[in-house]
């Protein structure tokens, strides 16, 4: 019986090894190769979650078959199929594309006065090679490539609808501050930052078909302005409202 535990317990800790594999990689900016610190990385397949350090390494549970997702504030969100244990180099590109504002007066928000920009925040998260322009230098961004991977076709669906949904509540946050807000509203301080808590949407809310921000902001407003005054503008204001 003892044999049989000795000759059991190498197979064990082969696969405790197997199960806590390390990808090890660096990430840059793709076009200067600047190292990238404070880049988010997660495994889709485990949720495990990493970010990368000042000179823009990371080392994160994985295997092969695992998907990692890339992304931050600054720079377009990519994900990568793992097919090896080598070590890895993302390049990621930097966001160009910001938010359409929309500038509306104060007297337009009393007077319902509003005209409209679509605000948009267009996506793509791809995988596996990397994008070059005509002259074959690597540009960032990654070519979608599917090679008899099985079910990779649902992992990178996991993947691009994952990132679909931090990228829109990236987006949420952003039109929803109170740098972009103060534009639209007359009401500042504490009192504009109660009003984000109350009624910043979700990312369902946000991307359904008829949600119009300046029509939200405009019927949101008139709400708000019901509350008296001394508790919207309240440090204590979720205590009070939740009472």
């Amino acid at each position: 019986m003892k044999r049989l535990i000795l000759l059991f317990m190498p197979f064990l800790f082969c696969c405790a090894s197997m199960a806590q594999e390390k990808i090890k990689g660096q990430i840059f900016e793709g076009t200067t190769k600047t190292a990238l610190a404070g880049i988010s990385i997660e495994n889709l397949n485990t949720h495990v979650k990493g970010v990368s350090d000042a000179n823009g390494f990371f080392s994160i549970d994985a295997k092969v078959g695992d998907l990692l997702a890339f992304w931050s504030s600054n720079y377009e969100a990519d994900t990568l199929y793992i097919t090896s244990g080598k070590k890895l180099q993302i390049l990621l590109s930097l966001k160009t594309r910001l938010l359409n504002e929309v500038k509306v007066s104060a007297q337009e928000i009393a007077t319902d006065k509003f005209k409209t920009t679509p605000i948009t925040g267009p996506f793509n998260s791809q995988v596996v090679h990397y994008q070059t322009n005509d002259s074959g230098r690597n540009v960032g961004g990654v070519k979608i490539v599917i090679r008899n991977l099985g079910n990779h076709a649902n992992k990178k669906n996991k993947a691009q609808h994952f990132l679909e949904n931090e990228q829109k509540k990236e987006e949420i946050s952003k039109v929803f501050s109170p740098e972009n807000l103060k534009t639209y509203l007359t009401i500042r301080d504490q009192e504009l930052q109660n009003f984000i808590t109350l009624y910043i949407p979700d990312v369902r809310e946000y991307t359904a078909g008829n949600f119009d921000l300046i029509i939200y902001l405009n019927d949101c407003y008139k709400e708000f302005v019901k509350i008296p005054i001394k508790e919207r503008q309240s440090r204590d204001f979720l205590k009070l409202w939740n009472k």
